[in-house]
């Protein structure tokens, strides 16, 4: 038996109202919203990075810092990256954050020594003091002004803000310059201790 099939013409009332509430339903489910790629464009979201998760899956966006934009503009090498990332995970360890935000809840020590706990934060305190005490002082100053913002709070001033203020530099290919020596410093410093170095 075949299906009567309706005869194209106009829709009915009812049919018109209920695709519109299916679409007025469809636009406030924020999986159905997308990236907007005229916002992206704008100078303001250079610093976003759009990934196809392909498959269904859609675009991902994700905010990028500053160090991994100069990594991927072939600005920083990767040396100098991961000692970055080594620091702010080590800082990350120090303040006992998760993503960016400050981890509240209870310790219970169950050892023998109460400051058992805090080993693995004394020990992060004292490599972010090896390693920053090896990267000059200009460097260190910097680095620590921008990575513990960006990792404590989960978010950072505007980098040529914290360049400008710690180190006078106006100019924006000065500030970037200088932001890659200091990382490249902490590289170096990085790769001194870890060959036993002082």
């Amino acid at each position: 038996m075949s299906r009567k099939r309706r005869a194209i013409g106009p829709a009915t009332p009812m049919e018109i109202a209920r695709r519109r509430a299916a679409e007025r339903e469809r636009d406030r489910d924020p999986a159905s919203w997308g990236i907007a790629r005229e916002a992206l464009d704008l100078a303001a979201h250079a610093a976003v990075a759009i990934t196809d998760e392909g498959r269904g899956g859609g675009l991902k966006a994700r905010r990028q810092d500053v160090f991994a934009l100069l990594h991927a503009r072939g600005k920083l090498s990767q040396q100098a990256h991961e000692a970055v990332r080594r620091l702010q995970g080590d800082i990350a360890a120090l303040h006992r954050t998760g993503l960016g935000v400050i981890d509240f809840t209870p310790r219970v020590d169950s050892s023998r020594m109460p400051e058992a706990s805090s080993d693995a934060r004394r020990r992060a305190a004292s490599r972010i003091e090896a390693a920053l005490r090896l990267t000059g002082p200009a460097s260190a100053r910097l680095l620590a002004a921008i990575c513990e913002a960006d990792v404590v709070l989960g978010r950072a001033d505007d980098w040529r803000v914290i360049v400008q203020r710690e180190t006078g530099e106006r100019l924006a290919d000065g500030q970037g310059a200088i932001l890659r020596t200091a990382c490249e410093n902490l590289a170096g410093a990085y790769s001194m201790l870890d060959r036993g170095g002082p």
